[in-house]
Order: structure tokens, then C-alpha cells, then sequence
């Protein structure tokens, strides 16, 4: 809030200064090409240092609001920009000259820009235009339905939390399948996308094919996304407030909303009766589904105060940020605050350097619980006694239980409910308090994160370039996790307190040559360099119990402390470079790329790797042939191929993960003579042939543009094939081992991306304009050597199956088919408890045999999409804005765990009655059939944001340049399919790539609603 009041004290305290609020006016003109006259329709024409602007309509023409002063900017796709001072003209006609030497929408490509009408790969951009106007913590979370190709789901729910990110579907069994993100050039964690405020960002560039990320190499294998933060301009300094406060609320579920007074009406209606247990629970007069408890709302806000400026030859950014996010779970709270500094010199003609700084900290307490365990208990439990239910306590058992203590089940038991000596219990669990499993303990996240890099570049000569780097980033998070002596059912003996420290630094230098150079209708860019990164980790843990209350949560005040671990860990990177585009009369287009990735992780015979590509593109609508086509603004054919990697891998074991070839030794203890002694055991089986795993990709594809590009678009099919997959392949028990990590095994991608954007209407007062996106992916486990038909499960205790077949998706969910139901009135105790179902089903005997066995089995379904979408409108009327996106994914199924628990499958009263249910043999539990697999699709009203850009008649008087007030919404509507219990379709437990779907009721989905501004000044 520090921040809210110091922004509202600079905007009142430059209006105090303001000596003369001046007059605005209204200009109008007509835009045309320079040559044939022609006029244009959609030039945007801005207010340089504001975001007050308009269009011009179909016949070139535009009226705008001024002051004597301003800087109109005229720009337009393929035209030289102009900007033009407003003395006291009441008309302005301004001509814009085509210019084929304009970067025309230029796009990052890695260690360069491209013109995105010379690319031959399949990049997508995004602006950020309006993205930090969306009530989220986290960047990638602004980026659902921007992208074709890159599906992105909410997997958890708590605020803060990362996203999963998967672009053109999931090509490892053991490694990560995450996208390598570059933030200003620098490789960064996912993590590190927690600690970037959204309105630093510039825009968004996704390498999707491998001929674009082949630059990275071996970790381009999963797609590459390039973020570019802002930078300052010459002219005035420009200072920025935008803010925004919005509502959250969780989406509830209707299937696990349980209701004592539903419940008792319908045994009823069928029973004609209350059984005794009904009868005290109804006594008891609460009713209340622990939904509305554990799910609380919050409120999100957003606060960044900015200045960017400077001069021909120095130009700086500094942005300062807070975010305050409550979330929507009991407990959960996120806090982040960041700064940035970006400063670019020019010392000389030939020389220039730069660089910036960004440090940000975050707090974020955990939800430190499972949806799925809290939510099984009953509506009738209260979480705290009062007068009226302190009266059923059972004293023999629980004496010292008061008014304003944890409620629990067990306390109800032994209650003579008729007076006539007959006790009556009716608890189902011996659990403590759902609200007290949270409330009681305390999980907290603290990171301190240093980002930074420097820069130098030297012009050797006209058009070779010298450029060097030297980046960093430094990470420090302490966790800590107090459960205090009431979270737990067994009290004191339950209370523990851990805490963790991890340290982590991460340097980068690249050290890289540019060559840009256009003889006559020939264009060359090739850039050539190497570079060297290290990481260093250490951290530590340690593990205290013994705790007799709540007052001290320190390791020292624990009479017993345990698991006490220290770790160091480091890991080294090379790579060579190289990259040639090629352009000749802007229609004959190639690129080629190499790279050779060196890493530590991997064995003395296979450390180095080489990833080349190569991509084509035609565009046809500049031939000759053509020109007189009106309609064809361009029509591009390309076609790439190459080669990417992964070294990343994800095995549960951090030593694993780095030193995977060597052989390794963990502590461990021996009793020797009787006595304990500290001793070793292996890890691992050492292979020095490991490698990286690798991806090959052939991505044909179409660009296009319609009608003066009013029509754009563009249609890629891709083949991706990941093979030399890091994969645990069983080995015999003679090595003592059940398994190796080997290069075995292949999954192949396969699949058509389609993006279209239209500008439907173009006047000066009104614009609107369609933006539509759709992917389509399969995937198939092609190779997987001696693991074929490998069967997996996540939970001993509830031992579901999945599969993994040749020919088939990886982590096929597998199992039993269900035939029908067991009736209700079949269960020993039908309406108890309240909200419970049978944990059996009838299955289907599938070979006809007559007996049900593994032979019966078969593949249920998986947890891919098979299409995802999104359409967004964007209407502008006058200084109105309006905005809304429909994203969608469907044909994705989970194994939604969370029924078993909260449908109460583990009670024995929702059993069947063996002395009177028929064909017992062929009934099973229902977590091991498809009665637990759903439907994951759903349809989202993503993205509303409203907006009005105040008149610059207004905004002159109060000493603005402009400002901006706006409503938003995300997730106003959300729709899931019949058959899904759960809170969010999207929501997946980190579990591992052969066993992936698992949810266990999800973290829930939330919508939110916000205000903003935005202000220049």
C-alpha cells in the first residue's frame, strides 16, 4: 500500500506544479503511401508517451484529441514510421513511405531479430498490450490462449504458484518436458517467472520448432520462450503508475457439496424413517460444507511505479513493483516485491554498452494441506464447540474439551440420544478438525532472487558486430514448516518444525559475432559465438520434534532434532554457435544453425552433442506473376528441419539428476558387532555413455495475409520425434538395483496449429478485430525397449494403473471397465455418511471368460488434449476498449483421485451387503476402473477487460499525459464436463511422466474480478 500512497502523492503533487493547463483540440487528416496516393486503413496514430491513440478508418481518415505540443506517431506494417509535433494545425495529411529496409514487426529469434516476414520457423509473438492489466501473479500465467501450440494449465491452485507449460505435447519419460525460458537473453528457471512483474515485460516470442530452438541446442528439445523486458526511450521522461485491486473467489464443487438436510429428506422419502444416526445428526443443527471454509477467497493487488527516458545516446528504465496476492485457500498468501534497472549507453558510433539489475524478494505461505483429505469430513462437524454443541462431548473419553476448541468426530461418539442407555455413535473418522489440519501449521516460502547482466558491443566494421555478456542470477530460499501440537489428532507427539535453506548462482558470459550485410537484392545475417555458464547449489535441512506447545518455533527449542542434511552440488556448461539467414528479394529464404552443447552432467564418451538445423521459405505473393493479385498481400511457404535436446532431468534425486554417469554413494548406516556405524551405499550404476536426449522435428508451414493483410494468419503441421530418451530400464537384481538410467525408447509429437486474425472493422471511432487459435496434438510412445507394457502406480496404498504401451500415449491410464453400479439400497448403511458412495462397482468381463482377472484390463483413456483454443475480440469505440477471450481444451481425461476420499469410499458402512448382493465376483473398486476416470475438457471466459482512456481535454488539467481506468475479469464463466467431480480439470499432482494425470480433486479454478489505472505522467 506504501507504493499506492506514494504514487498518489506524485500525481498530486505534479499537479500542484502544473502552472497552465492547456487547451486541447480536436485534429483530423488523411493517411496515404507515399507514390500512389492510396489511402490506408488501420495506421495507428499515437500520442507519443501515452497510450491515447486511434486508427485510421477504410478511407485513410482520423480525428484525434490534442494539445499544442504533442508528438503524433504515425505507423503502419511495412511503412517508415513518422512522428510529427503539433503546433496549431487544424488538419494534418500525413504520407507514409514503404520501406523494404524496416524490421517490419521484428522478431527475437535467439542471440538476434528476424523480420517476421523472413521467417522460415514457427515463432509466435506476443505484445504485452494490455497482459498486465490481468489480475495474475505470475507472467505465464497472463499467456493462456495467446499462443497456438503452447497449452498452459493451472495445476495448482495456491497463489504464486507455477503453471505447466507444455509446448506441442510431452516428449520425455524421465527428463523435463518445461520450455526453456530466456529472460533478456539470460536462461532462467521456471521459478524465476514468480519474481517478473508483467509490466516490465515487452513481448513474448515462443520458439516452437526445432529449427528455431535449434540455436539452444540441447535444451531447445521442449521449446524455447523468450521474454524481453522494456527499455527507456529517447525523449521526456515518461513516469508510469499502474495498479490494480481485484476479488477472488474459488470455483466450488457441486458434486462433493454435501448437504445434511438433502441427505435426511431423501432417506425419508425412500425409507420412510431416520435411522438414529440421522436423527442426532439432525439434532445437532449444522450444516455447513467445509467448501465455504477452506475456501475463503482474497483479494489480489498490483502496484508499479516506473521511468523510462533519456537521450539519443542514454537511454534508462526503473520500475519498482508490489503484488499482495490472498489466493482463494485458507492460509494461502503470496507477496512479491521487484525492482529493475536498464541502462543503455552509447559511447561512440562504435561502441555501446548496457545492462541491467532486477532484484526482487517473495513471501508466500503454503496451503499447507490437500483439498481431498480436509473436504471428506461431514457437514454436520462444526470447527469450533459452542454452548450448544459442547452438550455432546463424550466426558469419559474427552474430559478437558471446552467451548471454542477443534471439533472433532470422535468427540460426538457415545451419545445417549433417547435417554434410554442406547449410545449412539456417529463419527466415520478419528481425524483431527479439517480447519485445524491447516490453521495449525504454518509452511512458508521465502526467496531472495538477483538478476542481472551486462553487456558490451563493439562495430569492428561497417556491419560486423562484436558483441559480449556477462549475466547472473542469484537465489537464496529458506522453507520452513511448523505443525503445531493441535494439528494432528495425536496432539503434541505430532508437533514438528523443519526448515530449509537452498543457495544457487548461476553465471553465464557469451562472447558472439553479427554480421548483417545487403548486397543489392541479397540479405545475410550470421551470427557466430560460444559460451560458458556454471550453476553452484548448497542448501541444508534439519528436522525437530519434541515440541510441548505452540509459543517457540525454533530447531533449538525441539527436544529432538533429526534428518539433518547438507548438500553442494555444481554443474558446468560450453557451447558453440553458429547461425546464417539468408534473403534474396524478400521471397527466397533459408536459415541455417549449429550448435555443440558440452555438459557435465553426462559421461566422459558423451559429452558433447551437436544440434543442427535447417529451414526454407518461399513467398510466392511477391513473384511477378503475382503482383496484380489485389487481395494477396502474402502467401509464404516454409519448411524446416533440426535437431534439439534435453539435459534436464527429473528422477526425485538432485545427485542423480546432475551426476547421472558417475558412480554414487549415499550415507547410510551399518550394524557392526552389535553397534551402529555410519556407512555408504550405492546410488546408481554408473554409464559414461549417457547422453542427452534427442529431438528431431520436420514442421511444414504456411504464412499468409489477405486483403492489405486485414486477413492474417498462418497453418503448421509438425512431426517431432524424441528418441536416446533417458529411461530407468529394468536390470537384473544380481546388480542389486531393479533398474538403470539408459538413452532408450522414443515418443513421437504429431500434430496442426492454426492461428487467423482478422481486422474485422477499421474506422476512426471503431475497430474491431479477431484473433483465433487452435491446436491439435497426439502423442504416441513409439520405442521403450524392455519397459514396454510397463505398468506404474503413484500411491501404494491405492495402487491405480497406468500404462505404457507401444502405439499407445504415454501414461495411459489402465484398468478395469465399469458395467453398472451397485444399488444404494444394496449398502449396509445407505445413507451414512452424509455424502458417501459404495467403493465398489460392477466390471465388465471383457474376454467373455466369465471370471474377471488382469486379462479384463485394458487402456481407459489419457491425460492429453486433443484440441485446444481460444478466440478473442477486441472492440474499440472511441476511447472506450473492449476485450474478451474463450479458451478451451478438450478430449483430456484425469484420474481423479479425490472421489475415494471425498465420497467416502473407505468406510466400511458404504459396503455392500454380501448376504444379499448378486455376481459379487464381478465387482471391484472403483479406483482401479474408469469410474474415476473423467473428462478434463472444459470451456473458459478467460479474459474480460473493459477499459475508457480519459479525454486528453481532462487529462491535460490535472497534469497527466494520459490515463487509463479499466475493469477485468478471468474466469467469469468456467464449464466442465458432466462426468468431472473435481475443482479444476486442469489441476494435475507432480507425479512423474509415466504415471502423469493423477489429481486428487485439484486445486480449485478461481475467478477474479478487478480495477485498475493506468497513468502517464
Amino acid at each position: 500500500m506504501n507504493l499506492k500512497k506514494t504514487a498518489v502523492f506524485c500525481m498530486a503533487l505534479l499537479c500542484h506544479l502544473a502552472l497552465i493547463a492547456q487547451e486541447s483540440y480536436s485534429l483530423s487528416g488523411t493517411v496515404t503511401s507515399q507514390g500512389d496516393n492510396v489511402p490506408l486503413a488501420g495506421v495507428n496514430v499515437l500520442i507519443q508517451g501515452s497510450a491515447t491513440g486511434v486508427v485510421t478508418d477504410f478511407d485513410g481518415n482520423y480525428e484525434i484529441d490534442v494539445v499544442e505540443g504533442d508528438i503524433l506517431e504515425f505507423s503502419y506494417l511495412g511503412f517508415v514510421s513518422q512522428q510529427i509535433t503539433v503546433t496549431d494545425q487544424e488538419s494534418l495529411n500525413v504520407s507514409l513511405a514503404a520501406d523494404s529496409q524496416l524490421l517490419d514487426e521484428t522478431v527475437v529469434i535467439g542471440y538476434g531479430t528476424r523480420k517476421k516476414s523472413h521467417l522460415t520457423g514457427a515463432v509466435s509473438s506476443v505484445v504485452n498490450e494490455d497482459l498486465d492489466q490481468l489480475p495474475v501473479a505470475r507472467v505465464d500465467d497472463a499467456l493462456v490462449g495467446q499462443i497456438s501450440g503452447v497449452n498452459i494449465q493451472a495445476t495448482e491452485g495456491e497463489a504464486g504458484s507455477a503453471p505447466t507449460i507444455r509446448i506441442r505435447g510431452t516428449g520425455s519419460l524421465t527428463g523435463s518436458s518445461a520450455p526453456l525460458i530466456v529472460v533478456d537473453g539470460l536462461v532462467v528457471d521456471n521459478d524465476f517467472l514468480g519474481s517478473l512483474d508483467m509490466s516490465e515485460v515487452e513481448s513474448f516470442d515462443v520458439l516452437k520448432d526445432a529449427a528455431s530452438a535449434a540455436i539452444y541446442g540441447s535444451r531447445g528439445g521442449n521449446g524455447v520462450i523468450l521474454i524481453t523486458t522494456k527499455q527507456g526511450k529517447a525523449g521526456k521522461t515518461v513516469f508510469s503508475y499502474q495498479g490494480y485491486t481485484g476479488f477472488k473467489e474459488a470455483r466450488q464443487s457441486d458434486a462433493y457439496y454435501f448437504s445434511v438436510a438433502e441427505t435426511l429428506a431423501e432417506e425419508l422419502a425412500v425409507t420412510g424413517e431416520l435411522s438414529e444416526r440421522s436423527q442426532y445428526i439432525q439434532q445437532i443443527g449444522i450444516d455447513r460444507d467445509y467448501q465455504d471454509i477452506i475456501f475463503d477467497g482474497g483479494i489480489i493487488q498490483n502496484h508499479s511505479l516506473s521511468a523510462r527516458g533519456g537521450t539519443e545516446n542514454t537511454k534508462f528504465s526503473i520500475s519498482l513493483g508490489y503484488l499482495h496476492d490472498e489466493g482463494v485457500l485458507i492460509t494461502d498468501d503470496y507477496k512479491r516485491y521487484n525492482l529493475r534497472l536498464k541502462l543503455d549507453t552509447k559511447v561512440s558510433d562504435e561502441f555501446r554498452f548496457g545492462g541491467n539489475i532486477a532484484p526482487s524478494y517473495t513471501n508466500r505461505r503454503r496451503f499447507d494441506g490437500s483439498t481431498h483429505d480436509i473436504l471428506r469430513q461431514g457437514p454436520w462437524l462444526p470447527v469450533y464447540h459452542d454452548e450448544n454443541t459442547i452438550q455432546y462431548v463424550d466426558r469419559n473419553v474427552y474430559p478437558d474439551v471446552q467451548v471454542g476448541d477443534y471439533a472433532r468426530q470422535r468427540h460426538f461418539d457415545n451419545y445417549d440420544l433417547f435417554g434410554d442407555g442406547n449410545l449412539v455413535d456417529i463419527s466415520d473418522t478419528s481425524n483431527q478438525n479439517p480447519a485445524a489440519k491447516v490453521l495449525e501449521r504454518d509452511e512458508n516460502d521465502y526467496k531472495f532472487k538477483v538478476y542481472g547482466n551486462f553487456y558490451a558491443d563493439y562495430e569492428i566494421m561497417d556491419d560486423l558486430n562484436l558483441r559480449t555478456t556477462l549475466s547472473g542470477d542469484y537465489q537464496h530460499t529458506m522453507r520452513d514448516r511448523w505443525q503445531g501440537v493441535e494439528a494432528s489428532r495425536n496432539g503434541a507427539s505430532d508437533a514438528s518444525y523443519d526448515v530449509e535453506n537452498e543457495k544457487r548462482i548461476h553465471m553465464a558470459s557469451e562472447t558472439y559475432l553479427t554480421y548483417d550485410k545487403n548486397i543489392d537484392k541479397h540479405e545475410f545475417d550470421v551470427v557466430a559465438g560460444i559460451t560458458f555458464e556454471k550453476w553452484d547449489y548448497e542448501g541444508s535441512f534439519a528436522f525437530g520434534t519434541g515440541y510441548t506447545s505452540d509459543l517457540i518455533r525454533t530447531l533449538s527449542a525441539a527436544t529432538v532434532a533429526s534428518e539433518i542434511e547438507s548438500w553442494v552440488y555444481e554443474e558446468r556448461f560450453q557451447s558453440y554457435f553458429a547461425r546464417l539467414n539468408y534473403a534474396y528479394d524478400d521471397k527466397y529464404l533459408a536459415s541455417f544453425s549449429y550448435r555443440r552443447d558440452g555438459s557435465s552432467v553426462f559421461g566422459a564418451d558423451s559429452k558433447y552433442g551437436d544440434f543442427p538445423a535447417l529451414s526454407l521459405g518461399w513467398d510466392i505473393a511477391e513473384e511477378n506473376f503475382l503482383q496484380n493479385v489485389d487481395f494477396l498481400s502474402s502467401f509464404k511457404f516454409r519448411v524446416s528441419y533440426g535437431f534439439t535436446g534435453n539435459k534436464d532431468l527429473d528422477t526425485d534425486s538432485d545427485i542423480i539428476d546432475l551426476y547421472p554417469s558417475l558412480p554414487l554413494l549415499g550415507p547410510s548406516s551399518a550394524t557392526i558387532g552389535g553397534a551402529v556405524q555410519p556407512a555408504f551405499i550405492s546410488l546408481n550404476i554408473a554409464n559414461p555413455d549417457l547422453q542427452w536426449e534427442r529431438s528431431k522435428e520436420i514442421n511444414p508451414g504456411l504464412d499468409f495475409g489477405f486483403f492489405k493483410n486485414r486477413i492474417t494468419g498462418s497453418l503448421d503441421y509438425y512431426k517431432r520425434t524424441s528418441d536416446q530418451l533417458l529411461l530407468f530400464n529394468p536390470i537384473s537384481a544380481s546388480t542389486g538395483f531393479r533398474n538403470a538410467l539408459v538413452n532408450i525408447g522414443e515418443v513421437e509429437n504429431t500434430g496442426i496449429e492454426v492461428e487467423l486474425r482478422t481486422r474485422n472493422i477499421a474506422n476512426s471511432n471503431f475497430s474491431w478485430n479477431t484473433t483465433i487459435l487452435a491446436s491439435k496434438n497426439e502423442n504416441e510412445l513409439t520405442d521403450f525397449a524392455d519397459s514396454n507394457g510397463q505398468i506404474g502406480i503413484v500411491d501404494d496404498k491405492r495402487a491405480a494403473e497406468w500404462i505404457n504401451l507401444e502405439g499407445q500415449p504415454i501414461s495411459s491410464f489402465y484398468g478395469w471397465v465399469v458395467d453398472r453400479d451397485i444399488p444404494r439400497e444394496l449398502r449396509e448403511r445407505p445413507y451414512f455418511p452424509i455424502g458417501a458412495e459404495a467403493q465398489d462397482v460392477y466390471v465388465k468381463d471383457l474376454n467373455g471368460d466369465g471370471v474377471i482377472d488382469d486379462d479384463d484390463k485394458t487402456i481407459l483413456g489419457n491425460p492429453y488434449p486433443d484440441l485446444v483454443w481460444s478466440v478473442t475480440n477486441d472492440f474499440r469505440i472511441g476511447n472506450l476498449d473492449i476485450s474478451f477471450l474463450f479458451q478451451g481444451s478438450h478430449g483430456a481425461e484425469v484420474r481423479n483421485m479425490g472421489d475415494q476420499y471425498i465420497f467416502n469410499h473407505f468406510n466400511s458402512g458404504a459396503d455392500f451387503d454380501p448376504a444379499i448382493t448378486p455376481d459379487q465376483d464381478f465387482i471391484r473398486e472403483k479406483i482401479f476402473t474408469d469410474d474415476i476416470i473423467q473428462d478434463a475438457s472444459y470451456i473458459a471466459l478467460r479474459n474480460v477487460n473493459v477499459g475508457y482512456n480519459l479525454p486528453v481535454t481532462l487529462t491535460s488539467k490535472i497534469g497527466l499525459t494520459s490515463m487509463r481506468i479499466y475493469a477485468a475479469g478471468q474466469n467469469l464463466k468456467y464449464w466442465t464436463a458432466d462426468d468431472y467431480t473435481g475443482f479444476n480439470p486442469e489441476s494435475i499432482d507432480n507425479t512423474s511422466p509415466t504415471t502423469y494425470g493423477y489429481q486428487r480433486a485439484g486445486s480449485p479454478i478461481f475467478k477474479t474480478i478487478s480495477i485498475g489505472i493506468n497513468a502517464d505522467f
